[in-house]
């Protein structure tokens, strides 16, 4: 139930400058919050606000609800709490507004079975970069194709987020997102060449991957260097169409499905929310890809990369 408390104290001064209809639309999602939880967001846990924003996504996927609206709602969610946030604060109160770092991932699309590189085109790539001896190429498409990271994740990474596990392995220390923090196990062969890359370039600190001015590598750099081998590649035959950095994260999920990790442990390993999962379906339907059951899919030489990349 909406309280005095809000009505008084929050929600007269936040309406004030919204217009009569903007005014009815922000009172509904606050109405569709107060359903959902039995209160306001005078009082708001991480936990009420992550099942108001699953609530969002599976009603997108069930045709309930345009994702725009759902965009929407989430934006009027955050705008009223930090609001409230500032009110609270400001009279000596804590409150956390758990709606401020959430985003709805891009609108859901079920891929079909041909949007994704088979392994032979992975490997055509990959050998493509090797031939080139371009070790920053191989690394960055590898990252994607064997751990899934994102294209931002890849051109975020620093030195900094290298580290061991108590078993020796190498790791990725991602920084939270969403408050939630993913500590990932880098395969074997790439954690060698990773280190060995490391150690060439003499990376101390900062950027791992830089342009030819020195600094941080932006996604569009990330793309062009993708897009300069794929458009070799597609003349030669060796790959169907271009592919981009999305597509080959598309590729990287879809092994880890068909290898047989469940939704939610895919989810959980790439960052992705679980409810947007399904977009994958009908390429695991069609089995494109035959794989083993674990996530290093594409096997790596380190021999080879040390003779023809490093020397």
């Amino acid at each position: 139930m909406i309280s005095s408390k809000f009505e008084n104290e929050i929600w007269i001064y936040f309406q004030t400058n919204l217009r009569p209809r903007t005014r009815k639309e922000y009172w509904n999602v606050i109405k569709s919050f107060d359903k959902l939880t039995g209160h306001d967001p005078m009082k708001l846990t991480r936990k009420e606000a992550m099942n108001y924003y699953n609530s969002l996504i599976e009603k997108v996927n069930s045709g309930r609800l345009s994702y725009n609206t759902a965009v929407m709602r989430l934006s009027v969610m955050k705008s009223v709490c930090t609001f409230i946030e500032t009110y609270t604060v400001n009279h000596g109160r804590r409150y956390v507004n758990h709606f401020e770092s959430m985003s709805l991932p891009e609108q859901d699309k079920i891929l079909p079975k041909d949007a994704i590189p088979d392994t032979k085109e992975i490997d055509n790539l990959l050998s493509a970069a090797l031939d080139a001896n371009d070790n920053k190429a191989f690394l960055i498409f590898s990252l994607v194709i064997k751990m899934g990271l994102t294209n931002q994740e890849i051109c975020n990474l620093n030195k900094e987020y290298i580290c061991r596990n108590q078993t020796g392995h190498l790791c990725i220390n991602m920084p939270p997102k969403n408050h939630i923090s993913r500590f990932l196990i880098i395969p074997d062969d790439l954690g060698t060449i990773l280190d060995t890359y490391i150690v060439a370039e003499n990376i101390q600190s900062g950027a791992l991957f830089t342009n030819i001015r020195k600094n941080r590598i932006k996604m569009r750099d990330t793309e062009r260097l993708l897009a300069s081998y794929t458009d070799k590649l597609v003349k030669a035959k060796k790959l169907r169409k271009h592919y981009t950095m999305q597509t080959l994260r598309h590729a990287a999920i879809s092994y880890m499905l068909m290898g047989g990790a469940s939704k939610d442990e895919v989810a959980s390993y790439t960052g992705v929310t679980g409810k947007w999962m399904n977009r994958y379906d009908k390429i695991i339907a069609d089995n494109v890809i035959n794989v083993a059951a674990n996530y290093n899919v594409i096997n790596i030489n380190p021999s080879k990369i040390d003779k023809n990349v490093f020397e």
